[in-house]
């Protein structure tokens, strides 16, 4: 019997962290649209080390930090892939790229 109860337990606590991520996820996924081949000046902040990225057309993505200007890139993603990459936690960042682009799990301000 007990060892009934310590099994439930563990099933509802990694249910809650699985949920939880989940629910994570869905609140800082958004999609910026493109204006003229580029998208506008938001700036990003990673709600982790990694972000991920997809979008509806080839493009290069590339991510400014706000206070250096140091530049990364995701050297060409395709229609319907998604890419990786890691940036600093608590930064901020300016994304651009072309069509629209779909980040994950990121803070967003605007300008």
């Amino acid at each position: 019997m007990k060892n009934k109860r310590i099994g439930l337990c563990v099933i509802v606590f990694f249910l809650v962290v699985i949920f939880s991520y989940y629910n994570i996820q869905k609140n800082h996924t958004y999609t910026f649209s493109s204006n003229e081949g580029k998208i506008k000046s938001e700036q990003i902040q990673p709600l982790w080390g990694t972000v991920k990225v997809s979008g509806d057309c080839d493009t290069d993505v590339l991510f400014t930090d706000i206070e250096t200007g140091e530049q990364y890139i995701i050297g060409y993603i395709t229609h319907g892939m998604t890419e990786k990459i890691r940036l600093e936690r608590g930064k901020w960042y300016k994304v651009e790229g072309a069509g629209n682009l779909r980040l994950r799990p990121i803070n967003v301000r605007v300008e």
